[in-house]
């Protein structure tokens, strides 16, 4: 598969109009943590301009001391709440990343949307940020109470999110999950891995660092469900709350998701799985500028209305 050849006009558009506003740019899993991690910031931060205002907007402090951000969007339910977890390869980024993107699902699920920062590898490797989001979770009603809870992700936070929900094994489980071009295996032979390998944007050899960074190079991913959920077991993923799982065409991780989804088909679940055509990793970062993403959030909002 030619990847450039299948991108959609309006993906093309945004990765052209990156490319003459930036120049350049370093490849952040190729420097020292803590100058790939400035580099993931200052390209992110550009898509929290526009997007939906907010009624309220708070920072409160989590019973483990964390900070946690509370988006409220106009149309706030009063009932609902979801624990987003950020994405950027378990390596980079942060709630203040994805503030947009916090914001754009706020809005479409009518529900608080709460964001935190995890502790990142290399510094801390797995499972050092899954247990950060086991903290916050069994925290949560500290942080907004009286609301029922979802969970989301998007691409590692995707990862997360699931890992999450396999640890608590049944137990105190969110109401649902929506997931967004998650990380859900390691297999760098798949399909979506051989046709995009190069990119654009997310290649392989990037997932490649990224798992290094966050389980060591020796690791057995395979055997780890919470690393590689789609190999959980067929009881452990009967188990879970209901889920919406979208994944981007042109993304080397686009197979995990049709895998995971079909798995999860497979054991007679009803989860909704959206492929977006034409469009690379990471596009629902790009609200300010291609539309795709704006209806990715809105498709993740009427599902999360059906399973809520």
């Amino acid at each position: 598969m030619n990847a450039a050849a299948t991108l959609a006009p309006e993906m093309r558009a945004v990765l052209d109009r990156l490319a003459t506003e930036d120049g350049p740019q370093p490849d952040p899993t190729l420097l020292p943590p803590a100058e790939g991690r400035a580099v993931a910031e200052a390209a992110n931060r550009r898509w929290n301009r526009g997007g939906p205002a907010m009624a309220r907007e708070l920072i409160v402090e989590t019973p483990d001391g964390r900070r946690a951000y509370v988006h409220i969007p106009q149309d706030d339910s009063r009932a609902q709440a979801i624990l987003y977890v950020h994405g950027g390869g378990f390596s980079f980024c942060s709630a203040a990343t994805h503030d947009g993107a916090a914001r754009w699902l706020a809005q479409a699920t009518g529900a608080a949307v709460v964001t935190f920062d995890y502790r990142l590898a290399p510094e801390h490797r797995y499972p050092a940020g899954l247990d950060d989001c086991l903290t916050v979770w069994a925290g949560r009603d500290a942080i907004l109470p009286g609301r029922i809870w979802s969970v989301s992700g998007d691409s590692a936070g995707a990862n997360l999110a699931v890992a999450m929900m396999l640890r608590l094994d049944g137990r105190d489980l969110p109401q649902s999950g929506l997931l967004f071009y998650g990380v859900y295996d390691a297999d760098f032979d798949s399909p979506s891995y051989r046709a995009v390998a190069d990119g654009p944007g997310l290649t392989r050899d990037k997932m490649r660092r990224y798992w290094d960074f966050y389980t060591g190079a020796d690791a057995d991913r395979l055997a780890d469900p919470c690393l590689t959920p789609a190999r959980a077991s067929d009881a452990a993923l009967a188990a879970l709350p209901p889920l919406y799982l979208n994944a981007a065409e042109i993304d080397p991780l686009c197979s995990d998701s049709e895998r995971f989804a079909a798995r999860l088909h497979a054991l007679g679940r009803k989860d909704r799985f959206d492929r977006i055509a034409g469009v690379v990793h990471g596009f629902m970062q790009m609200s300010l500028w291609l539309p795709q993403s704006v209806d990715a959030y809105r498709r993740a909002g009427d599902a999360f209305r059906v399973m809520t």
